[in-house]
């Protein structure tokens, strides 16, 4: 038997003295409202064939309770024979689009739900398309938009059977959760469905490492701009200048906390809407349906949002998600994931009993390097830190000696500069099964630094597969331990940084600092002989998930800096991450989705 440190008793630092009772409290309390063990016994669930036709678009106009006018189009189900519009009443899906809201093209998604007995309303997010009203970037409005949308559906609707589910990817994944907060309690909404979304847009979307990101902005150039809206003054113009200027919305301040969909999760869970995710380990923002699942799960039993979820404690089949091998929004509507959206409304919207919200492990994800799927609950799945070290060139299970210290100049985002540690061939096979830590010790000769770190496997034959990858601006490196993860002994695994402007705060040149960068989620089967690389660089590498622009006065903070790496003594610089056995993980007997 293990003798290691749970992980849920390090879920906040080590040093909260009173955490181990608490959550042991937190735990018997779960633990008497947790469901039965196993699957309930149903036949199993197949989609039905394709048994209607669909109808033109129909164009819509609902008034919001401020005046704006939110344009939509309707597709109906009809008689495959006549064509006509099929009698009787059907449940609806909605999704809410900003780039455009046609549902004419038969190849759109809503055809394949329309067809097996759903009405699909696709609406222009307000301030687009033909929508009036002012753009802003998700939100309380947009939620309150789909509040009464859902609400116009189930009572106003024609041929609308009173019941109402979210459908779309990526931003029309997005507006779900926050309609699904503002809807109420027995509200028409059943079900939602948020693929390909993010669960806190400035850690993940906006600002990685503190840095910002132009992806708000490349959002903002993609939206068709409605009648009404003026992006002089919109919100969401006004967010991304100041971005790009320092401004106070470059900063994890409040504007960003309201849109942290883990704390919409109480509310959700409050409102009783069961939620479907789905992301891909090579996505935008692939710890985004992750960390959903903790905060549904967790806000379901009562537990900290953010904690982790161990072995053993309960979770519930009505927050569910899927990881895939895809980017982002690949294979989205591939059959089999449509399959999977079907059965989730089909449970939901029409009550079959698909069984599908009876499993006792929801998480379902695809072991890269085995090429399967496979069942959980928890997350991560083990609390198995590994500590590897950094030396010269290389990672081992031990410090270096103390003194051994490399150099790495900061330079701009077009140049090369890196420092590479490898470890020894692994004597036997391992999985990576989480979010992993990289803590460099390092002093600057500048005020401010900039490291990435990314994380590989190397065959023997030399090939090098990207894992994971991580940036932090030094002047945010302030750590906040109730929020990070932690496995035996104290081992970081997955920082956490306010980012806020008040814990922003100078380095001091020519002091060794701490360092913490944190490096994004995975579940990769390694072989043995293969190698684990670490690759650190003063700017964004260019595998990096995101690219990251520093502000004009980041640069010059950071213009000329030369860091100094340390390597021994009580600035050792580590690797820590998750390595638990294969022995672990069963091919789950349900196929979640294309394998690439």
């Amino acid at each position: 038997m293990s003798t290691r440190t749970p992980l849920a008793l390090l879920r906040r630092h080590p040093n909260a003295s009173t955490l181990a009772t608490g959550l042991a409290a937190a735990t018997l309390v779960s633990t008497a409202l947790a469901p039965a063990a196993g699957a309930a016994s149903h036949p199993a669930w197949t989609p039905e064939a394709a048994a209607y036709g669909v109808s033109a678009p129909v164009n819509v106009s609902v008034k919001m309770d401020d005046g704006v006018t939110i344009s939509a189009e309707v597709v109906y189900p009809t008689d495959p024979a006549t064509g006509a519009r099929a009698t009787g009443t059907f449940p609806v899906l909605l999704t809410q689009n900003p780039y455009g809201s046609a549902q004419s093209d038969p190849t759109t998604p809503g055809d394949y739900f329309v067809q097996r007995g759903y009405i699909y309303v696709a609406s222009a997010v307000r301030g687009t398309g033909a929508s009036g009203g002012q753009l802003s970037w998700f939100g309380q409005r947009q939620g309150q938009d789909g509040a009464e949308l859902v609400d116009w559906a189930a009572r106003s609707l024609a041929g609308s059977d009173g019941r109402v589910g979210l459908d779309g990817c990526s931003y029309l994944g997005v507006d779900q959760w926050f309609t699904a907060a503002a809807v109420g309690t027995d509200s028409a909404l059943k079900a939602i469905t948020p693929f390909c979304t993010d669960s806190d847009f400035y850690n993940d979307l906006t600002a990685n490492g503190g840095i910002p990101t132009p992806f708000v902005a490349g959002i903002g150039r993609a939206e068709p701009r409605g009648p009404e809206d003026d992006p002089a003054t919109d919100p969401q113009s006004v967010v991304v200048a100041q971005q790009a200027t320092g401004g106070s919305d470059a900063y994890d301040n409040a504007y960003w906390q309201q849109l942290d969909v883990q704390k919409l999760m109480p509310t959700i869970v409050a409102n009783g809407i069961p939620a479907l995710t789905e992301a891909g380990w090579n996505d935008l923002f692939p710890g985004g349906n992750l960390g959903d699942y903790v905060a549904a799960q967790n806000a379901y039993y009562h537990r900290p949002l953010t904690a982790p979820i161990t072995a053993g404690e309960p979770v519930t089949g009505r927050y569910q998600a899927i990881v895939g091998p895809w980017t982002h929004g690949e294979n989205v509507n591939a059959t089999t994931l449509q399959n999977q959206r079907l059965e989730w409304f089909d449970t939901w919207l029409k009550g079959e009993k698909t069984g599908m919200a009876d499993t006792s492990t929801p998480l379902h994800l695809f072991e890269n390097g085995a090429n399967r799927w496979t069942d959980t609950a928890a997350w991560p799945p083990s609390g198995d830190a590994s500590s590897y070290y950094l030396g010269k060139g290389t990672l081992s299970r031990t410090p270096a000696g103390s003194g051994a210290d490399d150099t790495l100049a900061w330079a701009p985002a077009s140049t090369t500069n890196s420092l590479t540690y490898t470890s020894s061939p692994l004597a036997s096979a391992a999985v990576l099964d989480g979010p992993s830590d990289v803590t460099v010790y390092a002093s600057s000769t500048a005020t401010d630094t900039e490291l990435s770190a990314t994380l590989n496997i190397v065959a023997p034959d030399g090939t090098v597969t990207k894992q994971a990858d991580g940036v932090l601006l030094g002047s945010q490196r302030a750590l906040s331990p109730l929020t990070s993860w932690y496995g035996q002994g104290g081992t970081l695994l997955k920082p956490s940084h306010p980012f806020t402007q008040a814990s922003s705060q100078p380095v001091t040149p020519g002091r060794t600092t701490r360092y913490d960068i944190s490096l994004l989620s995975n579940l990769t089967k390694i072989p043995a002989g293969d190698r684990i690389q670490l690759v650190l660089t003063s700017q964004t590498p260019s595998t990096f998930h995101f690219p990251v622009a520093p502000t004009p006065q980041e640069l010059g903070n950071l213009a000329g800096g030369v860091y100094t790496v340390g390597y021994g003594g009580p600035a050792a610089s580590v690797l820590n991450l998750l390595l638990t056995s294969p022995d672990r993980f069963t091919t789950s007997p349900t196929d979640w989705g294309p394998a690439s």
